[in-house]
Order: structure tokens, then sequence, then C-alpha cells
């Protein structure tokens, strides 16, 4: 079968590899051909390069783990051959014309469903799902959003949902902003979260200190410290955004003196939240479409990437052609 490898940072080369088959060992699984995978913010370091860690070439068909696709073969009751389904490829390696996915990590969709591929966001917002009710209830309280990527506009769109008072969506896009309008956001600040906190000390009324802070950016430590330092007295902060170092910097002091919580979240229980996030976008699909605002075919993934590395051309979730090789 056809298979994407990352060979060396920045570089993908196709690959023919035998195709996978499922194991009978007791487990549940299902062989997937996708139709669509999406790119999460967590996979572009893995492409990058600044995955320290990391050697390369990475496994075949890594990282990826949005996909959309139709079952071929199945070790599990609750799949059946040409289902279509949500599935977590083993490993992140869904970039080939097959992958295996454990039944947990799985969810049907409507086998009539014909959105182009916009179903990918189904996982990731699970993820956010999740995260929010690590929160407990949300209703009547103010949020601040640092980053306003797809998962930080899942989050001010979820919040809102949860009866959420004032939802604050920062971000140093406009594009972005004004997205976040739209899906939930009360307001918008449009800058870093640094250049946000260096105004609220300037001014005291220009920033009126939530009481939780959600991180969704990820990828290094200074916009977790930005939100310690935003969140009120007795705040929460929401560390959601992926790490890429073992150790990071915390700035203690100001999370000891502010009595703050600190809350992480990451991997829900698959089975339970991807069925949840599967009802909630097929309730509410025309306002999660608009997320989608790129389609390429496989053979431009190394496009897709780094358009989504370098957020060039207004991209905020890019889809996948698995059938365009």
């Amino acid at each position: 079968m056809k298979a994407l490898q990352v060979t060396q940072p920045r570089t993908f080369q196709q690959v023919e590899v035998p195709a996978p088959s499922l194991e009978v060992d007791g487990v549940e699984r299902i062989l997937v051909q996708p139709n669509w995978v999406s790119m999460c913010g967590s996979d572009i370091p893995f492409f990058t390069g600044s995955k320290r860690h990391k050697t390369y070439p990475l496994p075949v068909a890594a990282p990826i783990h949005e996909c959309v696709g139709r079952v071929v073969e199945s070790t599990s009751p609750r799949f059946q051959p040409s289902d279509r389904v949500i599935a977590i490829p083993e490993g992140d390696q869904g970039l080939a014309e097959l992958f295996v996915a454990r039944a947990e990590k799985a969810v049907n969709l409507p086998n009539d469903l014909d959105d182009n591929g916009t179903s990918c966001l189904i996982q990731p917002l699970s993820t956010v799902i999740n995260a929010v009710d690590r929160l407990g209830s949300v209703a009547g309280k103010s949020v601040a959003v640092i980053g306003l990527g797809s998962i930080g506009l899942f989050f001010c769109w979820v919040l809102k949902k949860r009866g959420a008072e004032r939802v604050v969506g920062i971000d140093s896009l406009e594009q972005r902003c004004q997205m976040a309008k739209t899906l939930g956001a009360t307001e918008t600040l449009t800058g870093r979260s640094i250049e946000i906190l260096h105004c609220s000390r300037q001014n005291s009324s220009f920033w009126n200190p939530p009481e939780i802070c959600v991180e969704a950016v990820g990828h290094q430590v200074e916009t977790l410290n930005d939100c310690l330092a935003l969140v009120r007295q007795q705040g929460t902060v929401l560390a959601f955004g992926v790490p890429d170092q073992p150790v990071y910097s915390l700035e203690y002091e100001t999370f000891f003196r502010k009595n703050a919580h600190l809350v992480a979240c990451v991997t829900p229980v698959w089975s339970e939240y991807l069925v949840q996030a599967r009802d909630l976008y097929l309730a509410h699909r025309a306002e999660l479409e608009p997320l989608v605002t790129h389609r390429l075919p496989i053979r431009e993934a190394g496009n897709a990437f780094t358009l989504y590395d370098r957020h060039e051309g207004g991209i905020l979730k890019a889809l996948l052609d698995m059938f365009g090789w």
C-alpha cells in the first residue's frame, strides 16, 4: 500500500509498504481505509523536528490521528465492513491507504453522511469536551482562552454552549479573533498574551481578570506563565497546549501567591468522549464547518503541514484527501 513517511524534518516521502492485518489476540480492532485526515497542532513538531528526543525517519504513516474513513475488516461486533467511522490509528500512523485502530478509539458515523471530511473535527472536539468537563460547571463564569487556533476556537464554542458568561479570546491573528466571535467569544483581544499582560500592568482598567484561563497554544512555556499572571486570585489555569519539552520553568511564586489551581488535561476516555463529540458535531455541524479552511490532496501533505506551522494562508484546519496520491 501507499504511505507517507517523514524521512527528515520537513520532508515527506511516499513509500510502498505491506498492508497491515488484524491480530487475533482478544483486542477488538478495525482495519480502516481513510477518506480524509486532518493535522493537529500536536503533529507539527514531529514534522518540523522540534521534538528533540525523536530520531528520523519517523515510523511510516506518522504523525496523524484525526481520521475519517470506512471499515475494511473488523474483529469487533460494534463495527462491520463498509461502516463509516472516526478512528484514531495505532501509533498515530494515519498517513496511509490503510491503518489499524482499536475499537475503543473509534465511533460510527451515519453511512450516508456527506460532509467532505469535516467530521475529522470530531476527534479534537472530543478532547476539548473532556477538558471542559475537568473544569466542572462553567455556567456564569468568566474565561480567557489564550490561542485561537482550531482548539482555542473549539474552547470558545464549547464554553459558550456550557453557559460561560464571558469568553475572552486572545490571539495575535485578527482573522482568528473574528472567527472566535462567531463561535461564542463575547470579546477578543488581538495580540500575544505577553502583550496583553503588559497592557494590563500599565492600565488596571484594561484587563478584568477571569476566573479561568485556558492555555491552548502549547509547545513553549511562556503562555502558561502568562495565564498564571492573567487569571484572578484563586483562579484556575487549564494547561491544554501540548508540551514539547519534559521540563518547564513555572513562575511558581505567581502561582503560589495567587492560590491558583493548575489543571492538566490530556487523553480522554475515547469510547465515551468520541461519542459525545460525534453527537454534538452532528447536531451543530453547520456552526463548526467554517473551521475547515483548506482541502488538499495527500500528495501535498508537506505544503499543508508547512502552512499550518507558519499560520499562513488564513489556515485554521486543513483536510487531506486520502485518494489524492
